[in-house]
């Protein structure tokens, strides 16, 4: 049995199940020293783990990249790049697409088996991800107009809870506002009437 077909039992039969390094290019980024990084940069320097390390004026990778962490305790980390970034010594960018591979279909998958990505991880001082590792990890393929769908159909959701999200925080930013005024007494509350 494929010690690596992480997540792929009960796939539809229509489905076809790949090795990684089959669809893509799993290259590193090149480090960048934080001498060559500024707090006003154009462009994000993602060194590995969840948010960017800093900001430079330069960019190795394009927009609408995804990104695994190699290394570090959040190695396996996947990230979806809306804007041209700098990829780190310590990154994966997945590069050069099969034509049969809905990018952010590809995205979705991996993030639904992020742990499973994560548990590739080896040695104990400083954890990291091996790109053979990477390269085996098993990943389903619908046929490509399902991709399509299924993309769609997550990355509406996801903006509907973004949306949610953005409404929660606002009325939560409210509510701290109205509690300060009335516990201060800025704010009088009435007390009503009861009739008996």
């Amino acid at each position: 049995m494929d010690t690596y077909r992480h997540g792929c039992e009960g796939v539809c039969p229509s489905w076809e199940t790949v090795r990684f390094g089959k669809i893509c290019a799993i290259p590193k980024g090149k480090q960048l020293n934080v001498a060559n990084m500024k707090d006003d940069g154009a462009y994000y320097a993602l060194n590995g783990g969840i948010e960017p390390s800093g900001r430079t004026d330069d960019w190795n990778t394009e927009a609408e990249t995804i990104t695994i962490s190699e290394g570090g305790n959040s190695c396996g980390y996947v990230n979806y790049n809306t804007e041209r970034f700098w990829s780190g010594g310590h990154c994966y960018a997945l590069l050069n697409l099969k034509k049969n591979v809905c990018k952010r279909y590809l995205y979705f998958y991996l993030k639904r088996h992020e742990p499973k990505l994560m548990k590739l991880r080896v040695g104990s001082g400083l954890p990291n991800i091996q790109k053979k590792d990477v390269e085996k990890f098993i990943v389903a393929l619908p046929p490509f107009p399902e991709q399509q769908q299924i993309d769609e159909t997550l990355s509406t959701a996801r903006q509907e809870i973004d949306l949610l999200k953005q409404l929660a925080e606002k009325c939560k930013t409210q509510k701290r506002g109205l509690m300060q005024k009335m516990l201060t007494g800025e704010w009088r509350v009435k007390p009503e009437i009861v009739n008996q």
